[in-house]
């Protein structure tokens, strides 16, 4: 009787399963790179500023602001409008820009624009 060796991986099987493992790892490959690249497309995009922009601090802004008022020529403003003048700037001095009521603000803006007071300080290192 014929003895008959059992070879489990026999050259014809070891193709076959080396191509069946490549086959399932392409993909494997595949399925996640679509995966990645569908969440990557549903990510928010990142929004990054641009480096002129327009977009200054509260704090320069009140800077700005109070600038433009301490420019305010008295020389050009009526004697009762100056005397309003220097009270609402003892109060910025003593509470800040931001304790003036919206009047007070409105108020020392015409003042401003009509006695010419430039808008923008001097940059510190003039």
């Amino acid at each position: 009787m014929p003895v008959y060796q059992m070879n489990a991986f026999s050259p014809d099987t070891s193709f076959a399963l080396v191509v069946i493992v490549v086959a399932v790892a392409a993909l494997v490959a595949f399925a996640l790179r679509r995966v990645i690249i569908h969440a990557r497309d549903r990510a928010p995009r990142r929004v990054v500023e641009q480096p002129n922009s327009h977009f200054t601090s509260p704090l320069v802004r009140n800077a700005e602001i109070r600038h433009r008022w301490e420019n305010i020529d008295l020389d050009r403003v009526h004697r009762v409008n100056g005397g309003e003048v220097l009270r609402l700037l003892a109060k910025v001095e003593a509470s800040g820009v931001d304790s003036l009521r919206e009047g007070e603000r409105v108020f020392l803006d015409q003042v401003a624009r009509v006695s010419g007071a430039q808008g923008r300080p001097l940059t510190p290192s003039s």
